[in-house]
């Protein structure tokens, strides 16, 4: 099959987070199944800088840039590839289908007429962005009266990442057996045989032998950093010696938080590490005593599972997507978001049973690495993707 992914942001801008990760694994599990994938994308790649070049083939995988007017703009999650729609017409003419990812993009809305005018069957992966969270409203209704509304009625398949996406589709109209329910996954490479993270803590001044709490995402309001840094406060009395690592880029909200730790002064246990990938990344987890996500909304968190895959301790709130996953699999800790007293003792909790939590720790890592490997993953793509061009045919 030939497969046409449509992102905003694509291989390698890992700073965009979550989603360009797993539209990139997905690509090249396709590729290793023998399948034809073409991505066509921006140039964005972090705050600062753009992508290069306009085209490559990276692991198989057939990547189109097409320029931003605006690097800022892009950063900022306003995303305007001029001459998108023209490159993007070639391409549409032998798909077999179209894998949308992101509800409301500029993409989807110049690729939404090219597609209906084909006849080419598309999939559209929302990656927790339904509702109409996170400010821009008033954009966002007008988004969704002119292509959002379209963009679910013409869609092949709606792909819900858990249960709780899959509620979000039925409430706004979707019939319930156009919605297909995969996860992410992880890149099982990466974390078969793990990098030595005896220099972590040298590297950023952290003492030997203190614990580590560690908040791993972009720094959003929405992740609930400052919830983190308020129970990490409170931590201190009990564990006077604990650290806590913010690792990630500034999304908007890094200098809120650095003002709220000097407020409570507690810039000396604290370390700001700025975004971190691949060794280093892996380094972080394993240094950590745990991994807090403490989001006020989360579709799925891939930091999750990764932080799993590294044999660390997690803890979610119920606000996590994947909180009810975590509970029934016994793999993590869950609590409420916004309970600084709850979120505080479940820490010292597992700082404390150390033998029960590595053992919990352990099988979290079996679990991942035996359920979310990325091939395994695909072969379940592949099913959807094989059913909407068949019954494409049919029409």
């Amino acid at each position: 099959m030939k497969i046409l992914h449509i992102i905003p942001y694509f291989y390698p801008a890992w700073a965009y987070g979550g989603t360009c990760r797993a539209a990139w694994e997905l690509a090249r599990a396709l590729v290793r199944k023998g399948q034809s994938v073409v991505v066509y994308t921006t140039d964005a790649l972090d705050e600062h800088s753009r992508s290069t070049p306009a085209s490559v083939v990276v692991d198989g995988v057939e990547i189109h840039r097409v320029r931003n007017l605006s690097n800022r703009l892009a950063w900022r999650r306003a995303f305007f590839p001029l001459g998108f729609g023209s490159k993007l017409q070639e391409s549409l003419q032998d798909a077999d289908v179209v894998h949308l990812h992101e509800f409301r993009s500029f993409q989807n809305a110049v690729a939404l007429p090219y597609m209906v005018r084909t006849g080419v069957p598309f999939v559209l992966t929302a990656q927790g962005g339904l509702p109409r969270i996170m400010g821009r409203n008033t954009l966002k209704i007008i988004y969704d009266r002119n292509f959002g509304g379209r963009i679910l009625n013409k869609a092949a398949r709606l792909h819900a990442l858990n249960e709780l996406e899959r509620e979000q589709f039925i409430d706004l109209g979707v019939d319930p057996q156009r919605i297909a329910i995969l996860p992410n996954g992880v890149d099982l490479d990466q974390y078969q045989s793990l990098p030595s993270f005896t220099r972590f803590r040298a590297r950023f001044d952290i003492p030997e032998g203190v614990p580590i709490i560690l908040f791993l995402a972009r720094v959003n309001k929405i992740k609930g950093v400052d919830f983190l840094v308020t129970s990490f406060n409170l931590l201190r009395r009990a564990n006077p010696d604990a650290f806590l690592v913010i690792v990630g880029p500034d999304d908007g909200y890094l200098q809120e938080v650095k003002n709220q730790v000097q407020e409570l002064g507690i810039e000396n246990q604290v370390r700001f590490t700025g975004y971190l990938d691949g060794d280093d990344k892996l380094q972080a987890y394993q240094a950590a005593s745990v991994y807090v996500l403490p989001s006020a909304y989360e579709m799925f968190a891939i930091t999750l599972l990764e932080s799993l895959a590294c044999g660390t301790p997690i803890i979610a709130t119920d606000r996590c997507g994947l909180a009810e996953f975590v509970r029934q699999n016994n793999l993590g800790s869950i609590v409420n978001y916004g309970d600084v007293e709850g979120l505080k003792n479940e820490i010292i909790r597992i700082l404390d049973y150390s033998v029960d939590v590595e053992s919990r720790a352990d099988y979290g890592r079996e679990y991942v690495l035996k359920h979310f490997g990325w091939d395994r993953i695909a072969d379940n793509w592949l099913k959807v993707y094989q059913d909407c061009a068949s019954k494409a045919e049919i029409v």
